[in-house]
């Protein structure tokens, strides 16, 4: 009873285990497998068929040239009364791809048979449609054409091939001499539960040598994956250590923990061989398990865990298969199997007397007991490896899940989803233009402040200013050039500098301090371009552009005319007030090439979010925001050109008390360095100063303040201090509208019309459809308008069909992961149902 109940948990495991295969998720789920390799001369094929019970392809040109994977059942389909199954072998074809190398997901049934004296042909039928991929294709209904003419056959005598087959011709002439892709044998009534993945043998010379490296690298691709369980056939009378696949084991399992051993050819060793036998059988000893095969791997493993064990932790097998001449003979699977039992039984070494000693070894001998026992340690490893498939399967169907549900779904009314996106591109845009957080970040708006400071510091830097003595009087003080307080004093606050005070914070000054000392304009301006002086100047926002009033009078003197004695002429006014202009229009140009670099970014980023998915419509929608953008940018350059050549051309404002009060101020402050005049800064001095002017008002000269007695002091440059007085009031009253003009007529011109529906729509449909006509005619193409015309919404119909093309590697792995989840989901079902029997 409890082999019968064995029984049926190893039936139960390797049909979970093949069906597993069949689905394609075996390599996924790390699904045990018995991979059975060896030299092309090491009796590889004849273990295969004493395991499988069946004749395989052996000829010249129809040997393995694909990996074969046998699966074999011997309860298939059987009732609870547990008879057996009718003998049966269904042949598949198991592609990796098709012929447009797409991959595919399920095994092609390939034929069935039900007599064993078939299977060579079909097998060799099946290997040769996998050969041929380009002649034969991959639909099932191509294939069928090359299956052996099965219902003519006669019964225990192999069937004529197809007429498809025949044309093939030799197999030497096929397009691959080797593949990948495996033939499958799934056979019922089998005698024993096992599944074995039989590789090409190896090859160790060839005409053609490039199919050396072939065959290595299939046969090691296979050795490799852990889960896999290596069988060696090893011939006896060779020495294993020089065998290439004894050295290609000990490269990917070291250890020997998942390695068999199996002895072929015995024979080739003679009775006479005396010390080669007894090593042989020593080797075989040393391996085998004391428990009897059925308890599995487990024993067998502890047995040899020793240090002095065997490098193979797994052991090692022994088997007598009939040789070619036997073969040709015609030899059947039964008398073989008899004449093995023989052999072994008759041996001087084998013998059973000779075998006392080593009781175990019996159990290593022979085709049953290799298939016995690999068939355990098979069912063994797959109900050790059973929770960690389904851990493993759970976590890939999840991780396959969330993939799916980030995907975008595939594309049903395109029309309608293009317009879709269109607007949700231009609303994105919108929102990240007017800093709204529906944008998810408000990156692209902070982004354009520094811009937008760096003009205001362009226009800071273009300001007037005028050199009085050691004096640089500019227009624009602190809290307008956007500096805090500063240890200058308040003159340099305001706007006024004394060259010889920035000199305390400098290192060998002393040259600069007898320029300045000297007074003399040419030494000051001298001192002016020393580099440290400008880095201090830099510091403080002083503009970079001055003049002196020497320049202003000889430019005053250049526009004298008809004027009267004490009157200025207005032409010396504009023309001092023009010296200082143009300086706008460059950096406001910088200032919107760096938005326009911003908006382009915004615009290629957010077309990407929405149509990274469609590459047509992705390069359309892209095209179409960069010629938007630039549209919009050339709009806002005339536009700026406009405002700055406004001010450019004319000198004008209605501020005209505001004006008044900065110019009188200058004026003092002019006034005050060019004779050298400092306000007073102590009580006591103020104290004197209100003495001073409360002498002059009892001599009848009344001054309100100091400032108004300066201003009544004549010097002979009076007009040209009022003119550069009347020049930094004009400037202090015209910046504040230039430096926000400019900012202002972007974010207008440019940035609010970014995200506007209806440009977007004709920019894209004039891209897709070809002209702005067509654009424009198509964005007004809807059917609530009166203006609907039928051919231009079909053109957009098209247009919007072919732009949202998916694109091929997000359709081919949508296509990939919705197989995958119904390949894990049948696998998970699967592994349930083994997982109850245990």
């Amino acid at each position: 009873m409890a082999e019968t109940k064995y029984q049926k948990v190893a039936a139960c495991l390797l049909h979970a285990a093949n069906q597993l295969r069949g689905i394609g998720v075996d390599s996924y789920l790390k699904v045990p497998a018995l991979v059975i390799a060896g030299d092309q001369s090491s009796g590889k094929s004849s273990v295969v068929e004493a395991l499988a019970g069946v004749s395989l392809p052996r000829s010249d040109g129809t040997c393995t040239r694909c990996p074969t994977e046998v699966r074999m059942r011997s309860n298939a389909g059987s009732g609870d009364g547990g008879s057996a199954a009718a003998w049966q072998c269904r042949i598949k074809l198991f592609r990796n791809q098709d012929s447009d190398g797409k991959p595919l997901s399920r095994e092609q049934l390939f034929c069935t048979v039900t007599d064993k004296a078939h299977i060579g042909a079909a097998v060799t039928a099946a290997q040769a449609v996998l050969l041929n991929p380009r002649e034969v294709g991959s639909k099932a209904l191509e294939a069928e054409r090359y299956v052996p003419l099965l219902a003519s056959a006669q019964p225990g005598r192999p069937p004529v091939q197809s007429p498809a087959m025949t044309q093939l011709g030799d197999a030497s002439a096929y397009q691959l001499q080797f593949t990948n892709d495996k033939v499958v044998l799934e056979i019922d009534g089998a005698d024993a539960d096992l599944t074995i993945i039989d590789l090409p043998g190896i090859i160790h010379s060839h005409s053609d040598p490039s199919l050396i490296d072939v065959v290595r690298d299939m046969v090691k691709s296979h050795l490799a994956p852990e889960h896999h369980i290596i069988v060696m056939t090893l011939p006896a009378g060779l020495d294993a250590e020089t065998q290439a696949i004894r050295q290609w084991v000990r490269e990917v399992d070291p250890e020997g923990r998942r390695s068999i051993g199996v002895f072929t050819k015995p024979d080739k060793v003679g009775e006479h061989e005396t010390i080669i036998s007894k090593k042989l059988l020593d080797l075989v000893a040393s391996g085998a398990p004391a428990a009897p095969a059925a308890a599995g791997a487990r024993a067998a493993a502890a047995a040899a865990a020793k240090p002095d064990g065997p490098h193979l932790r797994l052991g090692y097998y022994v088997v007598k298969n009939p040789g070619q001449e036997q073969v040709k003979e015609g030899i059947s699977f039964e008398e073989a199997r008899e004449a093995e039992m023989r052999y072994f039984a008759d041996h001087k070494h084998w013998g059973r007397q000779q075998l006392r000693a080593h009781g175990s070894v019996a159990q290593r001998l022979g085709a049953k007991a290799l298939r016995d026992g690999l068939s355990a340690l098979l069912v063994e490893r797959i109900a050790e490896q059973l929770p960690e498939m389904q851990r493993s399967a759970r976590q890939q169907l999840e991780a396959l899940q969330a993939e799916l549900k980030a995907m975008p779904r595939p594309v049903r009314n395109a029309e309608h989803e293009f317009m879709k996106g269109l607007w949700q591109i231009a609303d994105e845009l919108a929102a990240h233009t007017r800093a709204d957080m529906a944008a998810g970040s408000l990156a692209f708006y902070q982004g354009l402040q520094p811009h937008y400071h760096a003009y205001g510091e362009g226009v800071i830097r273009a300001a007037p200013a005028f050199l009085v003595g050691t004096h640089l009087i500019s227009a624009l003080n602190f809290a307008e050039k956007g500096l805090g307080d500063t240890p200058a004093g308040k003159a340099v606050a305001a706007g006024d500098v004394d060259l010889k005070k920035l000199l305390n914070g400098l290192a060998a000054k002393d040259s600069l301090a007898l320029l300045l000392a000297s007074g003399d304009v040419e030494d000051v301006e001298v001192a002016l371009q020393d580099e440290r002086m400008q880095l201090q100047l830099r510091h403080f926002k002083f503009p970079e552009r001055y003049m002196t009033l020497d320049e202003v009078q000889e430019l005053r003197r250049l526009h004298l005319g008809r004027e009267l004695p004490g009157f200025l002429p207005y032409s010396a006014m504009e023309a001092l007030v023009s010296r200082f202009k143009g300086q706008w229009h460059d950096q406001a140009a910088h200032c919107l090439d760096n938005v326009e670099a911003a908006a382009q970014q915004l615009a290629g980023r957010v077309a990407n979010k929405h149509m990274g998915n469609y590459p047509l419509a992705k390069r359309a929608v892209g095209a179409a925001l960069r010629r938007h953008v630039e549209s919009l940018v050339q709009e806002t350059a005339q536009h700026l050109d406009q405002l700055l050549g406004c001010e450019d051309r004319d000198v004008f404002t209605l501020n005209t008390q505001d004006f008044a009060d900065k110019q009188a101020a200058f004026l003092g402050r002019l006034k005050c360095a060019y004779l050298h005049l400092c306000p007073p800064s102590r009580e006591d001095m103020k104290e004197e100063v209100h003495s001073a002017l409360s002498t002059l008002s009892d001599a009848g000269a009344d001054f309100p303040d100091l400032d108004a007695a300066i201003m009544a002091q004549r010097t002979p440059l009076d007009e040209e201090l009022f003119m550069a007085a009347s020049c930094l009031a004009y400037f202090k009253v015209v910046f504040s509208r230039v430096r926000d003009a400019v900012p202002l007529a972007m974010r207008d011109k440019l940035l609010r019309r970014l995200g506007d529906r209806a440009a977007l729509e004709a920019a894209v449909w004039h891209e897709l459809l070809g002209g702005a006509e067509a654009g424009a005619k198509a964005a007004a193409a809807t059917d609530d308008n009166d203006g609907f015309n039928f051919d231009d919404g079909v053109a957009k119909a098209k247009a919007a069909a072919a732009a949202l093309q998916e694109d091929p590697h997000l359709a081919e792995r949508r296509r990939h992961c919705k197989a995958m989840t119904l390949k894990l989901q049948q696998a998970l079902e699967l592994l349930q149902t083994p997982a109850g029997s245990l």
